[in-house]
């Protein structure tokens, strides 16, 4: 299914942003907080996202990982083009269909 976001607005705290987003035909929203913090003489800003964004994409870090690229840019002030697709939403069956396998190591040798 395809995964979109749909529309991003600043909450009434400005700190935060609110992602509509679509998986398929559900909508469904996600809170994006903002903050800032010091390390040497470098500013970072560090973007955390609301514990129902995690559950909901924790088998697609893909699409987190685009999600989080669009929150950087409009907290930046760049202009987004929306509706924009950020990648096809997989069940966790899928996922883990898609793993690769470990490689058992059975003896060591020293």
């Amino acid at each position: 299914m395809n995964a979109q976001i749909l529309k991003i607005q600043l909450s009434s705290d400005t700190k935060s942003l609110i992602i509509c987003m679509s998986i398929g035909k559900e909508q469904l929203q996600f809170t994006f907080s903002r903050s800032f913090d010091q390390v040497a003489n470098q500013q970072l800003q560090i973007i955390t996202y609301d514990s129902n964004f995690g559950e909901t994409f924790k088998f697609n870090q893909h699409i987190i990982d685009e999600v989080l690229k669009f929150v950087r840019q409009f907290f930046n002030g760049d202009k987004l083009a929306l509706p924009q697709y950020v990648g096809d939403f997989g069940s966790e069956e899928e996922a883990l269909a898609l793993q690769k396998p470990f490689k058992i190591i059975t003896k060591l040798t020293l």
